[in-house]
């Protein structure tokens, strides 16, 4: 017993709009980028570092389940 007729149809359309997706990227990728204008930009100010606050650690979080360890390979 095959796939039914609906099935069938169903994943050839799926496949048709990845193709389409994939082409479409593609296609984005190999074209050059637009010129930007020539309008240049304000220059942004540098800011001392003084002035920027230290990020606070993020508390440990300990989980039940302890931590992940490595599963021994299979001894045959």
């Amino acid at each position: 017993m095959g796939p039914s007729e609906k099935s069938f149809n169903q994943v050839k359309s799926i496949l048709g709009m990845l193709d389409r997706s994939i082409d479409r990227l593609r296609e984005q990728r190999t074209t050059p980028a637009p010129a930007l204008s020539s309008v240049p930009a304000a220059p942004i100010p540098a800011v001392p570092k003084a002035a920027i606050a230290p990020i606070p650690a993020a508390p440990a979080r300990e989980s039940r389940f302890g931590r992940a360890t490595p599963i021994p390979p299979a001894s045959n």
